[in-house]
C-alpha cells in the first residue's frame, strides 16, 4: 500500500523528491498525468520523479500512480451523494481507521513503550485539536506510576528545553507542527539530549526529521478533521497503553 511505503521511506527522499510526492499526492486525477506534465509544474526533471519512485519501493512511476490511485480510491470511497451525513461521516472514520492502523507496526509500538518505560520523566506535549488525546494519554501514564507531565500552555512548553535531559522523554502529539515557538523548544529540547517521540501525520517533515522515532496517524483534509484528528491520536494512544501495560506486567 502507497501510506506504508511512503512511511517506511520517507525520509530516504531528498528535499526535491519529498515535493514530487508531495505534488502527487494532491492530484485528483493521477490517469491522466505524465512526467512531462510533472516537470513542468514541479520544475523538477523527470530523473527526479523515477529517483522518488524508486526510493518509495516502486520499479516505475507507472505503478506508485497505480498505487497511489488505489489509495485515493479507498479514501474518497465515502464520497456517495446518496449517503445521509450520519453514514457518510461513518464511512469517513472507517477510511481514517483502516488507513492508520495499515502504517502501526509492531517494532515501532514496542520501542515507543519501552523508552516510556525507562525515561526518567516524560513530558507529553500536544496544543490545539491535539491536547485532549495528549491529556488523556498522560492520564493513563499516572495510573501506572510513571513520572509524566501534561504541556499545552505555550509558557510551560518553553520550559521543556530548561530543564529535559538525555534520561528524559519528550512525547509530542501534533498534526501539523506549523507553530514556530513550540517547534523551537521541541529542538532545543533535542540539541540538550532528551529523545524526542512523536505521534503525528504522514508529511510532517519536521517532526519526521527531529523525532528519533514517529508514529504516524492518517490525517484526510475532510470536514469534522478536529474531530478525526483526535480519534486517530486516541487510537493510537490506547493501542501504546496496552502495549506499556503488557510490558510492565510480564517484566518484557
Amino acid at each position: 500500500m502507497f501510506l506504508e511505503n511512503f512511511k517506511n521511506n520517507y525520509d530516504k527522499l531528498s528535499v526535491s523528491e519529498q515535493e514530487v510526492i508531495d505534488y502527487l499526492m494532491k492530484q485528483e486525477h493521477l490517469e491522466s498525468l505524465t512526467l512531462k506534465q510533472i516537470g513542468s509544474d514541479t520544475f523538477l526533471s523527470s530523473s527526479t520523479v523515477i529517483r522518488a519512485c524508486k526510493k518509495l519501493g516502486y520499479h516505475t512511476f507507472n505503478d506508485l500512480r497505480y498505487d497511489l490511485r488505489l489509495t485515493k480510491e479507498i479514501q474518497n470511497q465515502s464520497g456517495s451523494s446518496h449517503l445521509s451525513s450520519f453514514e457518510e461521516l461513518k464511512k469517513q472514520l472507517t477510511v481514517e481507521f483502516t488507513q492508520t492502523m495499515s502504517m502501526c507496526s509492531e517494532p515501532d509500538f514496542d520501542y515507543f513503550a519501552e523508552n516510556l518505560i525507562k525515561a526518567r520523566r516524560i513530558f507529553c506535549l500536544g496544543v490545539g485539536s491535539s491536547y485532549m488525546a495528549m491529556s488523556d494519554f498522560n492520564r493513563k501514564l499516572k495510573l501506572v506510576n510513571l513520572w509524566s507531565n501534561d504541556y499545552f500552555e505555550h509558557y510551560s512548553i518553553k520550559r521543556i528545553a530548561d530543564i529535559a535531559t538525555q534520561k528524559d522523554v519528550v512525547l509530542v502529539f501534533s498534526l501539523s507542527a506549523k507553530n514556530d515557538e513550540v517547534n523551537q523548544s521541541i529542538f532545543s529540547a533535542k540539541q540538550n539530549g532528551a529523545q524526542i517521540l512523536s505521534i503525528t501525520s504522514l508529511g510532517n517533515d519536521f517532526l519526521s526529521q527531529v523525532s528519533d522515532a514517529v508514529i504516524y496517524v492518517y490525517d484526510a483534509p475532510k470536514k469534522h478533521a478536529k474531530l478525526r484528528s483526535r480519534l486517530m491520536f486516541n487510537l493510537v494512544g490506547t493501542l501504546l497503553f496496552e502495549i506499556i501495560l503488557e510490558k510492565l506486567q510480564t517484566g518484557n
